[in-house]
């Protein structure tokens, strides 16, 4: 939940808007819709081989050196979204509240911080992630706010964007849940049993739609279809129309809290190359390793720095890349594993 709630909310409607205008939040639904099957799959991969994560269990099915490879690409993407994050995070900031900071001084801050978080360790993470749980709940009581000045009728009629733009939203709206696919990642790594862990994971990924859907139909129902066309961030936009009595500025308030969402899902990324990294080479230490990649994230997100043309080509390419390795690939897996287990039950009691 805290790796799928990230730098994307900010954007979210708007990009939702480009393709089906006001029935955005239609795409919403039925990309998370989709994502539940999704989710499924990733779960009949997982309880499979309940001691191995995502890279062993890619060892096991596709011998060692293909597997490998895939986990290489693996990693390989998980860099690519964490530079992806730093853009984003940077740009925004950049924008909002410190406009004269040079690029690498905010992309530093966040991966230095992120750095220390993931060195820590997976408990030390998960302790982490749930003492913050209650920040999002405080964004969404900030976005309650914002309800005294909707209107409904921006939301109608319903489907007049037809279903052809309405499901060309619908890519855009599975990559807001991108982070779903730590499930597969992490599951060996999570005590309980296997339907316990699947309705934990269903639990999560319908809190995040419910908290997505809300904060999309709330700037959806606050700016009309010709003014949302012109705010990039209409939920910040929202908010600085508000004052409360002892904050003037609300933007800036949800902004502060939500750096600590970007902040987890960089983490989670970091975190999840890095143990691809140690399977691959067969290495222990996580702090180099770490290191290592930030560095290499650093770098990578330095060169792109703020020019739009390179960052929106850049996250075009990410979008693409992954639907195909979250969402694609799990089917190719699901059988492939499926196969295996049951040649491997078929030698079993042949001996």
């Amino acid at each position: 939940m805290q790796t799928q709630i990230g730098v994307g909310i900010l954007s979210l409607p708007y990009e939702l808007h480009l393709k089906a205008k006001q029935d955005g939040w239609i795409s919403l639904v039925i990309g998370a819709a989709i994502l539940t099957i999704v989710l499924f799959v990733l779960w009949g991969i997982a309880k499979q081989f309940p001691e191995k994560d995502f890279f062993q269990i890619n060892d096991v099915i596709f011998t060692k050196w293909p597997g490998r490879a895939i986990s290489l690409f693996y990693v390989l993407y998980f860099m690519a979204v964490s530079v992806l994050i730093v853009l984003l995070f940077t740009r925004l900031i950049s924008l909002w509240v410190l406009p004269n900071t040079p690029f690498w001084i905010l992309a530093f801050l966040l991966i230095f911080v992120c750095l220390y978080l993931a060195n820590a360790g997976l408990l030390i993470i998960a302790r982490f992630y749930t003492m913050v749980s209650f920040l999002l709940l405080l964004l969404i009581v900030l976005t309650i706010y914002s309800l005294q000045e909707i209107h409904l009728m921006y939301l109608l009629p319903v489907g007049e964007s037809g279903l052809g733009k309405i499901m060309s939203g619908v890519p855009e709206a599975m990559m807001s849940f991108l982070g779903f696919f730590v499930s597969l990642v992490f599951f060996s790594k999570v005590e309980g049993k296997s339907k316990d862990k699947l309705k934990i994971m269903l639990a999560a990924h319908l809190f995040v739609l419910v908290y997505y859907l809300f904060t999309v139909a709330v700037t959806y129902m606050f700016f009309s279809t010709e003014e949302l066309r012109l705010v990039p961030e209409p939920l910040l936009y929202m908010l600085k129309s508000f004052e409360l009595p002892i904050v003037a500025r609300v933007d800036l308030f949800f902004v502060s809290i939500w750096v600590v969402s970007v902040a987890t899902s960089f983490t989670t990324y970091i975190y999840m190359a890095g143990l691809g990294v140690k399977h691959i080479f067969n290495k222990k230490s996580s702090p180099i390793i770490h290191f290592i990649l930030c560095l290499l994230i650093f770098v990578g997100a330095t060169l792109i720095g703020y020019d739009m043309g390179k960052m929106n080509r850049f996250g075009e390419i990410i979008v693409g890349i992954g639907l195909g390795a979250t969402v694609a690939f799990p089917f190719l897996m699901f059988p492939i594993v499926w196969l295996v287990k049951r040649m491997k039950g078929k030698g079993a009691g042949q001996a």
